[in-house]
């Protein structure tokens, strides 16, 4: 019997070199990188939960927008959390979630 399942991929958008990847050294190379790369449209639109994914040397391999939610919060499926770590082979990962607190 020959059965047929889907395949998980994951896809690496870009075209650099892991040697021009910025390394995480501390927290804030960390806090900067991502708010680098959040969406400034919606920063304080919805909450939304993203993972930095690292190498061994701590080098960034991507970001992934792991959730994104409504005003009050955001669901993280762990199952999709572990998917994506196992599948892009990182020994490291920064889960990063980010809310707007409004003042009146």
């Amino acid at each position: 019997m020959n059965t047929k399942v889907n395949e998980i991929s994951i896809k690496y958008n870009g075209n650099f070199k892991m040697k021009d990847s910025p390394k995480i050294t501390c927290s804030n190379d960390a806090v900067n990188l991502l708010f680098n790369n959040w969406d400034s449209g919606s920063i304080g639109l919805h909450e939304t939960f993203k993972i930095l994914l690292l190498n061994n040397s701590n080098k960034v391999k991507g970001i992934y927008t792991l959730s994104s939610g409504g005003i009050t919060g955001t669901l993280v499926d762990v199952r999709i959390l572990f998917a994506v770590l196992l599948k892009s082979l990182s020994t490291a990962v920064i889960l990063a979630h980010y809310v707007k607190k409004i003042v009146m």
